[in-house]
């Protein structure tokens, strides 16, 4: 039985992707190719600040020793790269590279390629499941780009405003104007890791998904949507910044007030303005997804992770699939996978993503319906019956 979930009133409707900022509406992929510019520059401006510019030069990527050990995944071979995206800097992003054993699949391998490894969560049986399957699986730290940083106590235990780490990364030195913020960044980082396994023989950089969980789940949607050689996307419970809606908060989710306290890194300086001024907010999730289209974009949701708003990632996709229809694309190309429990990355949410890399890919039949919905009423067409709104805020 479907739920009917209660959302707070930010917003009567998600911004229209349709109509370009002079008033066109968008009837051509031509068309389409310049309002997805307007997007990227309308999620650069308010939110996440100006991504840095892929180096000029190529990466320098070399294989480093020891090998990856792969005790417990007996199908794994694992190898350490690291890659160096300056070519006048020693800089470099580690890269942990398992490919499946000969006996499982020959290659170039379809690639999985993950951004949490600062989380190091991403143990012998992920591996194991991942290479089993014929998939390649590359690991990184994206916090090798800018560092993560979460927002000082005072003595009552209330988040300190206004504390911001000096830009010394090497990233934000080369570049102190663009006012990025760590997502954006760690974005930058999945891309230079694409660069890297464009020149590993091993790997099939044509067919390589993007994916990463919570914080790590917005920074792979936001690669995703910005760099277009990701032939796959997935977002794994990343809520308020990734899948989740702005606009519409079912109760319980991360108030964007809460997000910029805590994490004041992560988004640029501007977008704290609209803290408890969601509703003026001229974006929303939906203008991500949309700019993956018609690459597939798969959003999975805990149906307890209340945090991270399941019920607001369903409008915003339900709203995105009409991007995909547009560009001639089929709706479960914006996809959504639900299981029960709470917050995390777990197998069942892995395996969800390696079935749908089997069904696009290879045409394998899928065990789950990628267009269900658990909630009553998410679609973009019915916002306005969605629940009776409070107006309250968080």
């Amino acid at each position: 039985m479907k739920s009917k979930p209660e959302f707070k009133t930010f917003g009567k409707a998600l911004p229209d992707l349709f109509t370009c900022e002079d008033g066109t509406v968008v009837r051509t992929a031509a068309d389409w190719r310049r309002r997805r510019g307007e997007l990227r520059r309308i999620l650069e401006e308010h939110c996440f600040g100006r991504m840095p510019p892929a180096p000029d030069a190529p990466p320098r990527v070399t294989q480093v020793q020891p090998p990856l050990s792969h005790h417990g995944a007996p199908s794994a071979m694992g190898q350490r790269h690291v890659t160096r995206p300056f070519a006048d800097s020693d800089y470099g992003i580690e890269l942990g590279v398992y490919t499946p054993c000969l006996k499982v699949a020959p290659g170039p391998h379809p690639t999985i390629l993950c951004g949490d490894g600062c989380w190091q969560r991403v143990t012998p049986e992920y591996v194991e499941l991942v290479t089993g399957r014929g998939y390649a699986l590359c690991v990184f730290d994206r916090t090798t780009t800018v560092p993560d940083f979460m927002a000082p106590r005072d003595a009552s235990g209330a988040f300190v405003a206004g504390v911001r780490p000096a830009r010394e990364s090497v990233l934000e030195r080369r570049h102190p104007d663009l006012g990025f913020g760590a997502i954006a960044a760690w974005a930058w980082g999945f891309s230079r890791a694409m660069d890297a396994i464009e020149r590993i023989p091993a790997l099939d950089a044509s067919r390589v998904a993007v994916c990463g969980h919570s914080r790590g789940g917005k920074a792979s949607l936001l690669a995703g949507a910005f760099d277009e050689r990701f032939a796959l996307v997935f977002t794994n419970g990343s809520g308020s910044g990734g899948s989740g809606s702005w606009l519409f908060q079912a109760r319980g989710a991360e108030p964007l007030k809460w997000i910029v306290e805590t994490f004041p890194t992560w988004f640029c300086t501007r977008f704290a303005d609209y803290a408890d001024a969601e509703g003026d907010l001229p974006f929303d999730s939906h203008f991500l997804k949309a700019m993956c289209a018609p690459r597939p974009v798969v959003s999975s949701e805990g149906l307890d992770d209340l945090w991270a708003n399941p019920a607001g990632a369903c409008v915003t996709h339900a709203a995105a699939r009409k991007v995909y229809e547009f560009l001639g694309g089929k709706p479960e190309h914006a996809a959504m996978h639900f299981r029960n429990g709470g917050h995390g990355h777990f197998i069942p949410d892995w395996t969800a993503m390696l079935d749908y890399c089997d069904l696009h890919y290879f045409g394998k039949p899928i065990p789950w319906d990628p267009l269900y919905t658990p909630y009553e009423s998410c679609g973009a067409g019915e916002l306005a019956g969605l629940v009776d709104c409070e107006t309250d805020k968080p």
